[in-house]
């Protein structure tokens, strides 16, 4: 394996880390707060209401925290008491040679850090246990996607219908319908859904389609797909599983259970797992509640008025399949540690590390998703933006876990691609009228889709 470079930090004004502590997080907790206030106002719990001003005093004192750089500090036995996986960043922070500030430490720790404070800030108090903080956030911006959503729910309902009455459909037309469902998941609701709303068995393999695509395609920069759907179709149907570890609730899952669907009902896979945050995180990352709330918001006919047969028939697909148990979901404490992926390990039992390595050794491919959990895989370090995605993602290399990394780049690490790109895409990013030409891996405009078959010999 190679030599491990640092990780991002935040003390460094050339990274999009800089600017996410110093603006970005100060947003996120002030919007927090409000919601606490919003949520305690409508209650007529009066312990209720006298607790959200303790958890108002907590968020004001980490806000305060954050924008002086204060030191980061264990948690107390007593918090660790109330949610042992805390210890994870306990541990993590024993082993930190210099002592960490809010606006100094490794990136990816002290982000993932914070969101524990604030679950903790929240969870203290008895009366708001089950409260989720960016709840709100999250469903106004699923209801504010109005157009995707019908769109997608069109679609879904014309291409269900076809494969159901379509005794057996071309391996080429289904090859050509997986990517582009993996499109949409891989760019959630930046993705034009205009003409996949009009396609058809028929016209799939049209050539508008594949000017489409090929457009599509431009902005993805890396794309390991064709090993991915060769692993797909070379596990026997009856052990066909596929995992996937969420990113956002909202349109996003929307996207991922879209994707899903089409694997069920062209009968491309036997099942399909889905793996949640235990707690809110990250603002919009999605839990197994989110779940319900998503059935019961498609069928929100005052956010959503027209288009109810298709909606209903989206709704109803995804509700039938979890019933049958084809579509399952599940949550691990481990998602929310601090601990980056490297430790999906047999040898990592405090935190669920162990359990799920062993539960996916049985997975046809496991799909990550997002941005943060490619900031886990590649431990947010200082990788050549060349460097191999196996090399960069340790000891999963050799784990036997087929993973499929579907990431939108909105923070500073990024492999898998081609000598002289990283040159031309700063160049472009500076003719756009941008100081600093290498944040164009945060920008969200390019995108990555990086395969490991789990083990390097026979990737």
């Amino acid at each position: 394996m190679p030599q491990f470079p640092d990780v991002y930090s935040l003390n460094d004004p050339t990274s999009f880390a800089y600017s996410t502590a110093r603006s970005r997080w100060p947003k996120i907790i002030t919007q927090s707060k409000q919601d606490v206030l919003a949520h305690a106002r409508k209650s007529e719990d009066a312990e209720l209401k006298k607790q959200s001003e303790t958890i108002v005093e907590g968020i004001e004192l980490l806000l305060q925290e954050i924008e002086e750089g204060a030191s980061i500090r264990e948690f107390t036995k007593s918090e660790v008491a109330l949610i042992p996986s805390l210890q994870s960043y306990n541990d993590v922070l024993a082993t930190m040679k210099e002592k960490s500030t809010w606006l100094s430490g490794p990136w990816l720790f002290t982000e993932c850090y914070l969101y524990r404070v604030l679950d903790l800030i929240v969870k203290s108090q008895s009366k708001w246990v089950n409260f989720d903080i960016f709840e709100v956030l999250k469903r106004d911006t699923f209801k504010s996607s109005k157009f995707g959503i019908y769109e997608l729910a069109i679609r879904y309902k014309k291409l269900s219908e076809e494969l159901k009455k379509t005794a057996q459909v071309e391996i080429e037309k289904l090859r050509i319908l997986f990517e582009e469902f993996i499109d949409i998941s891989l760019w959630g609701n930046a993705t034009d859904l205009s003409l996949l709303a009009n396609a058809t068995l028929e016209d799939i393999q049209s050539r508008q389609g594949k000017e489409a695509r090929e457009k599509s395609a431009k902005n993805i920069i890396a794309n390991d797909l064709p090993e991915a759907w060769k692993r797909l179709v070379a596990v026997p149907f009856e052990e066909r599983r596929i995992d996937f570890v969420l990113d956002n609730a909202g349109f996003e899952f929307y996207t991922d259970l879209s994707l899903s669907l089409f694997l069920l009902d062209a009968k491309l896979v036997k099942t399909v797992v889905f793996h949640c945050k235990t707690r809110p995180w990250m603002v919009s990352d999605t839990m197994v509640k989110d779940y319900k709330l998503f059935l019961q918001d498609m069928r929100n006919t005052e956010w959503f008025p027209d288009h109810q047969e298709e909606l209903e028939y989206f709704a109803s697909s995804i509700e039938h399949y979890h019933d049958t148990e084809q579509f399952q979901l599940t949550d691990s404490e481990f998602w929310t540690s601090a601990l980056d992926y490297s430790c999906l390990s047999p040898h990592e039992i405090k935190y669920g590390g162990a359990e799920l390595y062993k539960y996916f050794q049985n997975s046809t491919v496991v799909i990550v998703k997002g941005d943060l959990n490619y900031r886990k895989l590649t431990g947010d370090r200082k990788w050549p933006k060349t460097t191999p995605f196996v090399d960069a993602i340790d000891q999963l290399a050799t784990s036997d876990i087929h993973i499929l990394a579907l990431r939108t780049c909105k923070a500073d690490v990024c492999v898998g691609l081609p000598e002289g790109l990283e040159e031309k895409l700063i160049a472009f990013w500076k003719q756009q009228g941008n100081e600093l030409g290498e944040l164009w891996c945060s920008s969200g405009k390019w995108a990555v889709i990086s395969y490991s078959a789990g083990n390097t010999s026979t990737k």
